[in-house]
C-alpha cells in the first residue's frame, strides 16, 4: 500500500472491475467458510445439553435441576467469557488501526 487517498480501501484490485454479482457471491462464500462450522457448533452444543438434560430428567427431579442450574451458570459464565474476549480483540485491533493512521501522517 502506498498510503494514498485515492486507493480502493473497500474493493480489492482484482475485484474492482468485476459486476456486483459475483462480489457478493464471492463474499458470501467467505461468509460461509467462518459462519457454517459455527452454526454446526452452536447447534450440537444446545443439542448436547437438550440430550443430557433428557437422560438426568429419567433419573430425578433433583438431579435434573442440579444439572440445569450448573449448566446455566457454566453456560453465562463461558458465553461471558467471549463476550469479554472479543470486546478486548476488537479494541486491541481498533487501537492498533488507529495507531497506524496516526503513524503514518
Amino acid at each position: 500500500m502506498d498510503n494514498s487517498i485515492q486507493e480502493s480501501l473497500l474493493v480489492p484490485e482484482e475485484l474492482s472491475n468485476v459486476d456486483l454479482k459475483t462480489r457478493i457471491w464471492t463474499e458470501s462464500k467467505m461468509i460461509w467458510k467462518i459462519a457454517f462450522p459455527a452454526m454446526v457448533a452452536r447447534v450440537t452444543s444446545f443439542g448436547m445439553i437438550v440430550v443430557t438434560q433428557a437422560f438426568l430428567g429419567h433419573i430425578g427431579k433433583l438431579e435434573l435441576a442440579a444439572y440445569a442450574l450448573l449448566q446455566s451458570f457454566i453456560v453465562r459464565f463461558i458465553n461471558g467469557i467471549l463476550v469479554g474476549s472479543f470486546s478486548l480483540h476488537a479494541c486491541l485491533f481498533y487501537c492498533f488501526e488507529l495507531y497506524e493512521i496516526i503513524e503514518n501522517n
